[in-house]
């Protein structure tokens, strides 16, 4: 019977499936890391429950928060393919169950079909496709426009459209590259117009259709 983490990952069913039972579970309670910067690539894995955060540190060990990854969706495949060290670190940011596929189990796998490595390199592909967007969304949109769309990115990796928000301030200004001041100055905007409601470590969208029509540059709100 297929999982249900299969049939929801970022890889057809067949695939994710195959990954899935291949997999060992680990468990991760709050603050663990699953790797670190520079570890080994031994495995890739997908959230099976709870939420990691994935961050990266500037050469003066400050931190950027990268993303956030949340049920359903395979992980840390590039590594195993450039056999590279890993470029960024994921910590738990609840207790989290994380599937673990090993690079053996994975290369096993990969060897025996085609059509897997090439659903990996099509996963790949739309990394970089999302990669592009950013930079271009960081270098030609104001901070509103980019702000609405880094909060509706979050929703959709959360798997819904709308809701509370689980990210700090701190977060969004270090992942859009700007003072907390600005993040908060145009979150409070939007709190009194009634787009949002904050409250501490996050922030609940309330208008959905309001922040989508932000996000496109077409609103002057």
């Amino acid at each position: 019977m297929k999982s249900e983490f299969a049939l929801a990952s970022n890889l057809p069913p067949d695939v994710g499936q195959r990954f899935f039972e291949a997999s060992s579970n680990r468990l991760l309670t709050k603050g663990e890391h699953l790797f670190a910067i520079g570890s080994e690539p031994r495995a890739m894995f997908m959230v099976l429950r709870g939420r990691l955060q994935v961050s990266i540190y500037s050469d003066g060990g400050r931190q950027f928060f990268a993303s956030f990854l949340s049920p359903g969706h395979w992980f840390g495949e590039i590594p195993l393919l450039d056999e590279s060290a890993r470029a960024f670190y994921a910590e738990a940011v609840e207790e989290t169950e994380v599937a673990v596929l090993s690079a053996d189990d994975f290369w096993l796998i990969a060897k025996s079909d085609s059509t897997v490595l090439l659903a990996v390199t099509r996963l790949i592909c739309s990394r970089f496709r999302q990669t592009i967007s950013w930079i271009e969304d960081a270098s030609l949109h104001p901070l509103k426009v980019r702000l609405a769309s880094r909060l509706l990115a979050i929703a959709h990796m959360e798997g819904r459209d709308a809701g509370v928000l689980h990210i700090s301030q701190d977060m969004l200004a270090a992942q859009l590259g700007v003072a907390r001041q600005s993040v908060n100055r145009q979150l409070q905007e939007w709190s009194r117009l009634g787009i949002i409601r904050l409250s501490y470590g996050a922030v609940e969208v309330l208008e959905n259709m309001k922040l989508e029509t932000i996000a496109k540059g077409s609103g002057a709100i």
